[in-house]
């Protein structure tokens, strides 16, 4: 009993003594787990970088020694990643990552995220799909890809070292991820789940799709990612916070779409209030307007850029402003406002009807909207629900400005008058466009007025005075006014009448009106279903070089687009054949009796159309300078211009400048036939 003791007794002597020895030559500090390079000799060691450039547009196959180091950065421990290991070059701030696919599962057990690894390439294949992501594993039974390398191999090809770190991910917008971030760790900031109330993979019965897609948008832009989780992740069943925040995860592109995979739950840090624009702070339209240019000269994701003249609100900004326009004499639709503060003005254009009044007070919660500008005027669009209060408040006073100032349009959106002046043409009525003037010479647009306008068929002033109204643009400065009050003319007329009647051509020597070539056939469809025929009715073949086909919109008196017959493959017409020109988007029927397509051919009922031959007009479909609503009345038919088919007459043999005779009130009087919306029989067939 007692040897035992004494052998014990030694037994612990001898330990403390060793330990006395490695504590008194090792500090704390100063402890490092021994270098890779203490362990095992690699040679060729290549980055991953250096590994990438290999690739050349086809399978790279590696048969000599190199090896190359990682990081890894996935885990399959709570099952949303299967049979693929990620890796990157750097634990921070890493450059390029690569996904290595391994026929096995629970890698995380042998692969813990941060792990420094070696691959050891000899015997493995790259490959890059077409997404951009860089691949390792072995070759494909086809030879032009990968799978998995095998369960009982890839601890071949992988070695583990004991060096560990902590992988910070890289912080970004959704909007900044690029291909280049691909199989890297990212953390995405000011993202939420597109919809509430759904759980992170919830499949369907009896469907095979393992994997179930969640749609996250950013608060910071309009682009979108999509998070993949498997149905098989232990989180499943549970539903996504209804909040916002960060969500880190490993990044990647499928069919060019963004796609998210987190590792666990962890990786979600949705803590903040739901909704991307809550409490706004107040700003000034001045300031509003300004973002349409900062905004545009942006990087933006394609999808930002819906159109050049577009740009999303990303700021959590509100206005408050008062309504100028008024909506109850026709003049204006209910889609569409004027608004301005003390700032500045701003055109409104809602999804649906709103129901404001002139000298409403709102305020409009403006983040996530789009500025447009179409045909020069800067455009908020929203829909009434953006507007979150409204109460009565005070008209603004008009600004006097003079013609001169009107024509810079830096008053665009702002409730003006204008004093001392007249119309140029003083036969008109308010109908259509009309034009005033100061001193007989300069010139200002009133916004063409509709035919529904209540004050529309009323004579315009003949004296002189002031009109109040607001600035605009449609391709030029116009001013629109709400009401027949907003003209105060009450001084003398001082100016020598002008009268501005459509050009008629008088016919050329040796040419009549009856010789030219003339529209016989006018379709406004469904949708897209649009086209002009031109008859040659003479008895020779035609030339078009001198041609051309000019289209006015929205009653303007400056053409919008034009086509020049010169420019087709063939500019020969034949004697009694048609010209089909349609537009690029309609149904086969029009586009197989077809000849050209054209931009001119995206008119609606209430555009004008014409034909010219050089400078000189000689058939019209609508009239120049006119907007009658939503189109013209033809043959006693109301809108006979829109979703209609027009025929031109048997007996008819020449154009018409004249638009009101040749349209006519009745079927008996009027130069057309007015076919149902979409009857495209007689296309081509003249």
């Amino acid at each position: 009993m007692q040897k035992i003791n004494r052998i014990t007794i030694s037994k612990l002597a001898v330990i403390i003594f060793l330990i006395s020895i490695f504590t008194s030559c090792i500090k704390d500090d100063d402890f490092k787990i021994p270098s890779l390079k203490n362990q095992k000799e690699y040679q060729n060691i290549t980055s991953l970088k250096e590994i990438a450039d290999l690739y050349k547009g086809k399978l790279v196959e590696f048969k000599d020694e190199i090896t190359t180091y990682a990081y890894v950065n996935s885990s399959d421990r709570e099952g949303n990643f299967y049979k693929s290991l990620f890796v990157q070059d750097a634990p921070e701030n890493p450059t390029i990552g690569f996904e290595i696919k391994i026929n096995d599962t629970k890698l995380n057990q042998r692969y813990a995220v941060g792990r420094k690894i070696i691959l050891k390439l000899k015997g493995l294949f790259l490959n890059k799909n077409k997404d951009g992501s860089y691949q390792l594993g072995a070759e494909n039974a086809f030879g032009n890809g990968i799978y998995g390398i095998g369960v009982h191999d890839y601890v071949k090809f992988i070695d583990r070292t004991p060096e560990i770190d902590s992988i910070i991910p890289i912080t970004l917008k959704s909007d900044e991820l690029t291909e280049k971030h691909q199989n890297i760790l990212v953390k995405i900031t000011d993202i939420q789940a597109q919809k509430k109330g759904l759980k992170y993979a919830s499949p369907k019965p009896g469907n095979s799709i393992y994997t179930v897609d969640r749609k996250l948008v950013s608060c910071t832009s309009s682009d979108t990612i999509t998070m993949v989780n498997s149905i098989f992740a232990t989180y499943s069943a549970l539903l996504i916070p209804d909040k916002k925040g960060s969500i880190t995860g490993v990044f990647n592109r499928i069919e060019n779409k963004k796609q998210l995979t987190i590792r666990d739950l962890n990786d979600v840090d949705f803590t903040q209030e739901y909704g991307c624009f809550n409490n706004p702070t107040m700003t000034s339209v001045k300031e509003l307007r300004k973002l349409f240019i900062s905004n545009k000269s942006s990087n933006k994701t394609a999808k930002d850029k819906l159109a050049e003249n577009k740009t999303r609100i990303y700021q959590n900004f509100k206005i408050k402003v008062i309504i100028t326009s008024d909506d109850s004499n026709g003049n204006i639709t209910t889609k569409n406002a004027f608004a301005q503060d003390t700032s500045a003005g701003i055109a409104l254009n809602f999804t649906d009807k709103h129901s404001l009044k002139i000298g409403d007070e709102i305020e409009i919660t403006v983040g996530g909207l789009f500025l447009s500008k179409e045909k020069g005027l800067l455009t908020l669009n929203l829909s009434p629900s953006n507007i979150s209060n409204k109460t009565s408040g005070t008209l603004p006073t008009p600004e006097i400005i003079t013609i001169e100032q009107a024509l810079t349009d830096e008053y665009q959106s702002k409730l003006i008058q204008i004093q001392d002046v007249q119309f140029k043409d003083i036969t008109k009525n308010y109908q259509g466009e009309n034009i005033l003037t100061s001193d007989c010479t300069n010139e200002l647009k009133i916004y063409p007025i509709p035919k529904i306008a209540t004050f529309s068929t009323t004579k315009v002033a003949s004296k002189k005075g002031t009109i109040t109204g607001i600035m605009t643009q449609n391709q030029g400065v116009y001013i629109h006014i709400n009401k027949l009050d907003a003209i105060n003319f009450t001084k003398t007329y001082d100016c020598a009448p002008v009268v501005v009647t459509p050009p008629v051509i008088p016919p050329t020597s040796g040419t009549t009106l009856s010789d030219e070539l003339f529209f016989s056939e006018y379709a406004k469809g469904s949708s897209n279903n649009k086209y002009i025929e031109i008859y040659n009715g003479t008895n020779q073949e035609i030339d078009m070089s001198d041609y051309s086909i000019e289209l006015y919109i929205n009653g303007a008196t400056e053409k919008y687009r034009t086509l020049k017959l010169s420019s087709l493959s063939n500019v020969n017409l034949a004697k009694d054949a048609v010209l089909v020109v349609y537009n690029s988007k309609a149904i086969d029927a029009i586009k197989k009796q077809g000849d050209v397509t054209s931009s001119v051919i995206s008119f609606n009922g209430d555009d004008a159309i014409i034909l010219k031959k050089n400078d000189l007009i000689i058939d019209v479909i609508g009239q120049v300078g006119e907007d009658p609503g939503k189109g013209w009345d033809v043959a006693g038919v109301t809108n006979g211009t829109l979703n209609h088919t027009l025929i031109r007459k048997k007996n008819i043999t020449k154009g018409n400048t004249d638009w009101v005779v040749s349209k006519g009130t009745t079927p008996e009087n009027s130069e057309w036939i007015v076919k149902d919306k979409d009857d495209f029989l007689s296309v081509g067939k003249k």
